[in-house]
């Protein structure tokens, strides 16, 4: 009698409070759901859900090609050079090396490339670039075809490109700038007989060019898509003192390959 007691008699009142354990529980069921429901990151009536999902989109749409790391490589066209050295009718490779920043604000297509480069050009020919003994100018003294197999000129330089540049979102894009520098190099490599006419074959680099600039100034221009541009480079100053040397200016035409 005592366990029947004790097991049965409060059955009713355990009964009755599980009904409201019930009741609480489905309260608590639907208050939660309602929270859910309207919760600000899926509610998109809510303020904090649309920018939420600018940010995703934000995040989506981050632009890895913005022309810092850049590669031109390109062919020279060495303008009003003289006749004789055939230089039209040969390669002459060059490249440009290019470190920027690219200066952008959100949202906008427009922007500004400012940064450090390296440029490489090439001269292959006929002709030796000689310092006159009567009145001190630079010329060029034609070899004979058979006595060389090597006779190019070559130019380094360091300089500041600065370029004005517009993307639009389907990966178009084209740039235009000008580029400042000093001249680091400017030299000569021969190979081949040699030019006191021994007999004897040699090979010889010279770095003593008189009358050169020391400095130089391009504009250029790239036109492309993504990764990969067609550049266009002109050199407005001449590689020599004005009277005092060859008018050779380089002309480029060629590619570009960026990284990011």
């Amino acid at each position: 009698m005592f366990f029947s007691r004790f097991f049965f008699v409060p059955l009713p009142k355990f009964s009755r409070m599980k009904k409201k354990y019930i009741s609480l529980i489905l309260c608590l069921s639907g208050f939660l759901l309602t929270s859910v429901a309207q919760n600000p990151v899926t509610d998109p009536l809510m303020p904090e859900t649309k920018k939420t999902r600018e940010k995703t989109k934000t995040t989506k749409n981050v632009e890895i090609i913005r022309d810092r790391m850049m590669f031109d490589f390109f062919h020279v066209f060495w303008l009003h050079a003289p006749a004789e050295l055939n230089i039209q009718k040969k390669f002459h490779p060059g490249c440009n090396f290019s470190l920027m920043w690219d200066f952008k604000k959100p949202g906008q297509s427009v922007s500004f490339g400012l940064g450090v480069g390296v440029t490489y050009y090439t001269q292959f020919s006929n002709g030796r670039l000689l310092q006159s003994s009567e009145d001190g100018v630079m010329r060029y003294y034609l070899l004979q075809t058979d006595s060389f197999s090597l006779n190019r000129l070559n130019m380094v330089s360091c300089n500041i490109p600065l370029e004005f540049r517009y993307r639009h979102r389907s990966g178009f894009k084209f740039s235009i700038g000008a580029r400042l520098g000093l001249i680091a190099e400017l030299s000569q490599s021969y190979k081949g007989q040699d030019l006191e006419q021994t007999g004897k074959s040699l090979y010889l680099r010279d770095f003593k060019l008189e009358n050169k600039m020391s400095y130089h100034f391009d504009v250029y221009a790239r036109i492309g898509w993504k990764y990969v541009s067609v550049y266009y480079g002109y050199q407005i100053t001449s590689l020599f003192e004005k009277d005092k040397g060859p008018l050779a200016i380089p002309m480029s035409l060629g590619v570009t390959w960026n990284i990011f």
